[in-house]
């Protein structure tokens, strides 16, 4: 089943209605109060991540469901340029540094640097800033796509973690995360400036 698409703002307008249906849609898999409210978790933090940007940007939140497994979609364009790359990653809608704090942080910090214009000063800006980031990339960044999953970040960060500090880091944001204790898994698909975000969970 797939919901209906829910307009959310940075604004906040939207949002509220947003997690109505994801409440609704807890409510028609027959989830208990408990898994109920790990959905509602799991979609505010996606929610959340549209507050970082000017308020007019716009996304498209909704939520499809097969037996017991939820995807919770957001999908917005961003147009990025050094300038806003800047004030993304430096301000948040609260005016406190919010530059790449914790798991969510470093997943904002990701598109924005991936959604960069195509063009070698910006390129090599972006694949510095990426980081350990890049490990969870599927396909790489290519003819102005990228593809990250969650699975494959939290595989390769295992797999450095005897040898790699910054691995070390990484893996203590992520046990600190809501998102990567409660997802199973955390996809972003980038295509040119069209940026998708889904947050997969079966109960």
């Amino acid at each position: 089943m797939k919901t209906d698409i829910i307009s959310i703002y940075a604004s906040g307008t939207g949002m509220d209605k947003a997690l109505e249906i994801s409440e609704r849609t807890g409510s028609y898999m027959g989830l208990d109060h408990k898994a109920g409210l790990r959905l509602r978790l799991l979609s505010e933090e996606i929610i959340e991540f549209m507050r970082a940007f000017t308020e007019d940007m716009k996304g498209d939140f909704w939520l499809e469901t097969e037996d017991n497994k939820v995807e919770i979609h957001l999908k917005t364009d961003i147009e990025m340029d050094l300038k806003t790359r800047s004030e993304l990653l430096a301000v948040s809608s609260s005016g406190k540094n919010a530059a790449a704090k914790g798991f969510m942080g470093k997943i904002r910090e990701m598109i924005a640097s991936a959604t960069l214009p195509d063009d070698p000063e910006t390129k090599a800006m972006a694949d510095q800033a990426l980081g350990l980031m890049a490990l969870g990339s599927q396909m790489g960044r290519y003819a102005g796509t990228y593809s990250w999953s969650m699975t494959s970040y939290i595989a390769s960060i295992d797999k450095a973690y005897d040898t790699e500090p910054q691995a070390q880091e990484a893996k203590d944001e992520l046990e600190k995360s809501i998102v990567a204790n409660l997802a199973d898994d955390v996809q972003v698909s980038i295509v040119n400036k069209s940026v998708e975000i889904i947050i997969i969970k079966s109960f």
